[in-house]
């Protein structure tokens, strides 16, 4: 059942949450950034991250050379799990199947908070951002008669079929690169950015769509309409972002996170990054896919899969840290 979807987009800029703003990071911790393309042509952020961006004296949005756009996620609290219950999710599936134990994962719903403002990439990372750091001309074969030519990767659409232990890679190529700390966010980290403030099932509100998000619109939720089924990753940026200038953080393809798959706590958690130990080599999967159900849409939605598994469904997203180094070792300076 690791399959299944989210939605982005969010109707207002209002975010009601608590925002905390560290104060411990110096001028000199924080890394360069120089944008190449302005952000201001296509960071869509709230009033809330701009006037964090301010007080830490850092960008709201910036682009790496790898192509890769990311906005400022500030540091804050929220409520980490489904808001109903089991059996109330599996109603609102609207499908025969459903069952409450699909769902028990995302309980018990626990208060969360985020230390540390955090960058992260507003679209899944692409094949074109990929290739452009990791990517390693093919040898020619010889085509033997009637074969067909080897699909393309289309340079906007997610890259997949990626595993995490892939990502994992990819992130430090990119660290080095870059002379900054990149990585997989964490579960914690995933769902706050996904919710954006809201408490709803998606980020939009408490129905599914199909015109704000990628997923298999045969299927409805919370008495959301049946839509289109596009049946494949759709271009990055194509929906609706939500109120922080995420795009697709529902649907289109399945999430990488950091974390081991474990279950939760009731106890209140600041910045979790899940079991040491857990089933296996399971790592959690945030999002959904363009081939779920809605009811996989939600922003509490968990799924998980062995970490060096892939799939055409599975792609990822990377956060970037704020500084080059801890905010304790600036401090000391």
């Amino acid at each position: 059942m690791w399959f299944r979807s989210k939605t982005a987009f969010l109707v207002t800029m209002a975010v009601s949450l608590t925002v905390f703003v560290p104060t411990s990071y110096s001028k000199e911790a924080v890394a360069e950034v120089r944008p190449k393309v302005d952000p201001s042509t296509w960071a869509r952020v709230s009033p809330a991250q701009t006037a964090a961006a301010r007080k830490l004296g850092v960008p709201v949005a910036f682009e790496d050379s790898a192509g890769i756009r990311f906005v400022l996620i500030p540091a804050g609290e929220f409520m980490m799990g489904a808001k109903q219950t089991a059996a109330e999710i599996a109603k609102d599936c609207a499908m025969s199947n459903a069952a409450p134990g699909w769902f028990v994962d995302e309980h018990p719903r626990h208060k969360v908070t985020i230390t540390k403002a955090f960058y992260m990439s507003i679209t899944e990372v692409t094949n074109a951002c990929h290739d452009a750091l990791l990517a390693k001309p093919k040898p020619k074969k010889p085509k033997k008669p009637g074969e067909q030519p080897e699909k393309a990767a289309v340079p906007n659409e997610p890259k997949v079929n990626i595993s995490w232990s892939d990502v994992e890679k990819f992130c430090k190529s990119l660290s080095s690169k870059e002379k900054r700390t990149y990585s997989l966010p964490t579960e914690a980290q995933w769902e706050y950015a996904c919710r954006a403030g809201t408490e709803t099932p998606f980020s939009f509100g408490a129905a599914s769509s199909t015109e704000k998000a990628n997923y298999h619109g045969d299927y409805t939720y919370g008495g959301g309409e049946k839509g289109q089924n596009r049946a494949k990753p759709a271009p990055v940026a194509s929906m609706p972002p939500n109120a922080w200038g995420l795009y697709e953080m529902h649907g289109n393809v399945s999430e990488w996170c950091a974390d081991r798959y474990g279950k939760y706590s009731a106890e209140p958690q600041t910045d979790p990054t899940g079991p040491e130990k857990g089933q296996g080599n399971q790592r959690v999967l945030r999002g959904g896919s363009w081939r779920s159900y809605p009811g996989a849409c939600r922003s509490a939605s968990r799924h998980r899969y062995d970490q060096g598994a892939r799939s055409e469904a599975i792609g990822f997203r990377v956060v970037c840290s704020l500084t080059t180094e801890e905010p304790e070792k600036a401090k000391k300076k």
